[in-house]
């Protein structure tokens, strides 16, 4: 999966946005690359607005639970693939071998919120040379509980996923070149953005509303 591909590409993944923990937000933040060391950075950088705390990039957070935003040992990434063009993310598959945790050292600049695979992914069925659509996603691992996304989403964990992307495979025998970010030359369709992990279980205060509102359903059905 590499770190985000090459220097002309970088993202961050964030926490949930305060207040509104089940909203999901995609796109580049604001913050250029070249901010002060630790600080979430967006390369090229754009106008979405989080509100949370990049992930990782905190050696003081030894914590473990799901609050524990900046232990980037608690929170895994990982590759998504699928071969040709494809518009949404159900639409992918995770790439063996692709997983990484992020950083917990802040002092290279733009290590919060950023990953780093120790190994090359290849993406299976796809062709050297044919395009794939490629996306990440990220999860609260419940250190070392969740091994997959799949695995935290149905237990109701924080989760998130970017943008898509797609870009001509190349190398032996299927390797992305990179991951395939907005303004890059080799992307293809679309591009990887930054996003946040949010929660999928709604709040509290919407599930009593929907109770409510079922509630007065089945009593006007009575009453026919």
């Amino acid at each position: 999966m590499g770190d985000y591909g090459n220097v002309d590409f970088q993202i961050s993944v964030w926490s949930p946005n305060v207040g509104s923990p089940t909203l999901q937000v995609q796109g580049d933040s604001s913050i250029a690359l070249d901010t002060a060391a630790g600080a979430a950075a967006d390369n090229p950088s754009g106008n979405t607005v989080y509100t949370g705390t990049p992930l990782g990039g905190n050696a003081a957070d030894t914590g473990t639970t799901a609050s524990d935003f900046g232990n980037g040992n608690v929170w895994s990434i990982q590759l998504y693939a699928a071969a040709g063009t494809v518009d949404s993310f159900s639409g992918l598959s995770p790439v063996a071998g692709s997983t990484a945790n992020f950083f917990v050292d802040s002092t290279v600049e733009g290590n919060a919120g950023s990953w780093n695979s120790s190994s090359a992914a290849t993406v299976p069925g796809v062709a050297n040379g044919s395009p794939a659509t490629l996306a990440i996603a990220a999860w609260y691992n419940g250190n070392g509980v969740y091994t997959s996304y799949a695995q935290a989403l149905a237990a109701g964990q924080l989760t998130g996923y970017s943008t898509l992307g797609v870009v001509d495979l190349n190398g032996v025998p299927n390797i992305p070149p990179d991951l395939p970010g907005l303004g890059q030359a080799q992307t293809l369709s679309g591009g990887i953005t930054s996003f946040n992990v949010y929660s999928s279980i709604p709040e509290p205060s919407t599930i009593a509303l929907g109770v409510i509102g079922m509630s007065a359903f089945l009593m006007r059905l009575r009453r026919k």
